[in-house]
């Protein structure tokens, strides 16, 4: 048995996520969802649209700034790579989407995990 996460923007939701399973008895190994953000308006659709996504203002401040200067897409993948660093010490694996089935932004993102 394991469990797979809806995409992770915050952390430290799911670290707290991890101790109540702790606290109650049910740790089973956790999978976190890794979405790596295509642009500013992809942000804001899973922050506004999509139940139980948080999109933080941190991170909905960065894309902003990214897509100002044309580099949504590369921030977007920087952000999943700092998620799946902060989460590895928790987690027992990621799970990589490829938004709008771009196949080579999930391998970008999972060339972390070769570090």
């Amino acid at each position: 048995e394991y469990a797979i996460t809806q995409p992770v923007f915050d952390v430290n939701l799911l670290e707290k996520f991890l101790e109540e399973l702790d606290k109650r008895n049910l740790r089973i190994p956790i999978i976190a969802g890794i979405w790596p953000l295509a642009s500013l308006r992809n942000a804001e659709f899973l922050r506004n649209e999509v139940p139980g996504i948080v999109v933080p203002d941190e991170v909905m401040k960065r894309m902003e700034e990214a897509e100002k200067k044309g580099g949504a897409g590369e921030e977007g993948i920087l952000i999943a790579h700092e998620a799946i660093e902060k989460a590895r010490p928790f987690i027992e694996g990621v799970q990589v989407s490829a938004p709008f089935g771009r196949a080579k932004t999930a391998l970008k993102v999972l060339s972390i995990l070769k570090k």
